[in-house]
């Protein structure tokens, strides 16, 4: 059986490890979110972008129907 040394030892190395995948998950977390953020600013973008194009479109089609 492990001694009572042993053992803190063996919990502060786990306590340890289990900070560093969650420091290391929340920095991950994070650069999806600001990926994300971009993404969606772009997407915007794109969408903005349709809708004038849609909009020519239209107009478009009503001066050739006048034709």
């Amino acid at each position: 059986m492990l001694g009572e040394k042993e053992l803190k030892e063996k919990i502060l190395t786990t306590n340890n490890v289990f900070n560093k995948k969650v420091t290391s998950s929340l920095t991950n977390l994070l650069k999806v979110e600001k990926d994300l953020k971009k993404m969606n600013i772009e997407l915007k973008k794109v969408v903005k972008k349709v809708k004038t194009l849609e909009k020519e479109n239209s107009k478009l089609q009503k001066k050739l129907d006048k034709k």
